[in-house]
């Protein structure tokens, strides 16, 4: 009897497990599921009430509008420069801040870890303003730049450690570095290695996992990014901010009367084009994540 009420509570949390997966998948795969077969309808499927999810007709034609209007050459060369050189960046100071927050005694230290979960905490909408003025009068004294509309505050930003979600990478660097022994730093400090050489020849091989998790973190985070984008640029636009101006997606009727349907469903078009090469970029360093959310201790 004892045996049979164990066998029915095991297939009663497996049937629950079941639910709240498939519920989870559901709720999260829905809308991607939803776009993607938007994606194909036909102009004609958007005047057919019947139909909702999946098209009567299947065609390309928000593919080839969205892929037409996308500006591959202006704003995807744009995307792909900053989102290269700011992950870069991003993953030199994190790795630098996270290993000296978890290595070095200084006064401060525990003061200065409270202000990178501070920053993390603090929502983006209340320092927006002052970076923007920042960049917009950089400089000091008499000497005042315009940086907006380049390359620069994105670039100064990740170098000092202060780009968009940057802190959560020194915290996953800082949790790395904490949980890995300093044996083989004391040993190389005996041998008389200097702390750089240490650093570079004993620490950075070890963390090479967990730099490129922060590396593929950074780049997705400043590839798919519009509200700093669109802070600093408003000329020269990346892919986001094309995808999302109507104006750059818009569709129109044959006679020649701007199409909202069509236009919205052209931007759900071009958005899954620019997400492509992050889900590959996902699938191909899939092992690099889960060893260093493994080897950082957050999966405890």
């Amino acid at each position: 009897m004892q045996k049979g009420k164990v066998k029915f509570g095991a297939i009663l949390w497996a049937f629950f497990r079941f639910l709240l997966v498939f519920g989870l998948c559901y709720v999260i795969l829905k809308p991607f599921a939803t776009k993607i077969l938007s994606a194909f309808m036909s102009r004609s499927d958007l005047l057919d009430a019947t139909v909702k999810y999946v098209p009567k007709q299947w065609s390309l034609y928000f593919w080839k509008h969205a892929w037409e209007h996308l500006q591959l050459s202006t704003a995807g060369v744009k995307s792909l420069r900053l989102a290269l050189i700011s992950a870069v960046l991003q993953m030199i100071t994190s790795t630098m801040i996270g290993y000296g927050l978890a290595r070095f005694k200084f006064k401060g230290r525990n003061l200065l870890f409270v202000a990178v979960i501070l920053i993390i905490i603090i929502p983006q909408q209340v320092y927006s303003i002052p970076q923007y003025l920042g960049f917009r009068f950089f400089g000091i004294g008499d000497l005042s730049l315009n940086l907006l509309d380049t390359d620069w505050p994105v670039y100064i930003l990740a170098a000092t450690g202060l780009a968009m979600k940057q802190c959560v990478y020194v915290y996953l660097m800082r949790e790395f570095f904490m949980g890995m022994p300093a044996d083989l730093e004391n040993a190389a400090a005996v041998d008389g290695a200097s702390v750089m050489g240490t650093f570079t020849r004993i620490v950075l091989p070890n963390a090479r996992t967990m730099m490129v998790t922060v590396f593929l973190f950074a780049f997705c985070w400043q590839w798919t990014d519009i509200r700093f984008s669109s802070l600093f640029f408003t000329d020269h636009m990346t892919l986001p901010q094309v995808v999302a101006a109507q104006s750059q997606m818009a569709v129109y009727t044959d006679s020649g009367v701007l199409d909202r349907m069509g236009t919205a469903i052209a931007q759900n078009a071009a958005a899954i084009l620019v997400i492509l090469p992050l889900v590959a970029l996902a699938i191909i360093c899939q092992k690099f994540l889960v060893q260093s959310i493994a080897q950082s201790g957050l999966a405890n």
